[in-house]
């Protein structure tokens, strides 16, 4: 099993069910284990919200590559393969949209929660042929300079990274899991993000969603990062992740600069 970032939780079991996972509660078996959080305390200031942007702009089909390269490949696996995802073309993130939002996810996710999406040309195999991973990386304050160094994985060239949120498939269990991740720049390193993730998958397999609570992410990020959430300005990148055998494959959207 290999994924974007290794200090990703292991999985625990969940349901059964694919369609919609619930969050896990990450182990303490990994090297190295992030920083534990306290439960954030206090009420986050009230921010401006952001004006609604149209559906974000299709991703070709086909142009997934190699992790390493990103080198074309054949044989993709069903699921990694993105057609559109909830980031514009200039990497613009809005956490709660009233426009574009698929009709499956309209009523998914709570007024308190950001909402994240990701649609495939191709269903997830039931069950995925390998580990596969659905991520987000987040860049919360539009800054550069803050967050996970510009250019530390192949996902963020262009943003400073303060958060990875994803759900993925673990084929060592046969589960779904989720994991939320908030950069420590203290440590160097990912922290656990409090509160929990949720997954679901419809009844298409073509859509991923994921939700997590805004006002936990909002405490968090500023008790750990600094860091401010600036709505207007938040920026991101979706990925789909693959490793089946040896070979491990990577689509991103948008697609990473030249």
């Amino acid at each position: 099993m290999s994924r974007l970032f290794p200090s990703a939780p292991e999985p625990t079991p969940t349901a059964t069910s694919p369609a919609t996972v619930a969050p896990v509660t990450p182990t303490a078996s990994l090297t190295p284990v992030p920083t534990d959080i306290p439960p954030p305390t206090g009420t986050p200031a009230p921010s401006p919200t952001p004006e609604p942007s149209p559906a974000p702009p299709a991703d070709p089909q086909g142009d997934v590559g190699t992790y390493g390269s990103g080198d074309p490949v054949e044989g993709v696996p069903g699921g990694v393969d993105i057609r559109v995802a909830s980031v514009d073309a200039d990497l613009r993130v809005v956490f709660q949209p009233t426009e574009g939002v698929p009709a499956a996810l309209a009523e998914w996710a709570t007024e308190e929660e950001v909402l994240l999406w990701i649609a495939l040309y191709e269903p997830v195999p039931d069950p995925p042929a390998g580990y596969t991973e659905w991520l987000f990386a987040l860049d919360l304050d539009g800054d550069v300079e803050t967050g996970r160094p510009v250019g530390s994985s192949r996902i963020n060239p262009d943003l400073g990274m303060e958060v990875a949120v994803a759900a993925y498939y673990d084929p060592s269990s046969g589960e779904y899991a989720t994991y939320f991740l908030v950069w420590d720049p203290a440590k160097g390193d990912w922290a656990y993000g409090p509160g929990r993730a949720r997954f679901t998958l419809d009844e298409s397999r073509t859509l991923v969603g994921l939700a997590l609570p805004l006002e936990a992410l909002t405490q968090t990020v500023a008790q750990v990062t600094g860091v401010t959430i600036v709505p207007e300005a938040v920026k991101g990148r979706a990925a789909a992740l693959s490793q089946v055998g040896g070979q491990k494959v990577i689509d991103f959207y948008p697609d990473l600069p030249d």
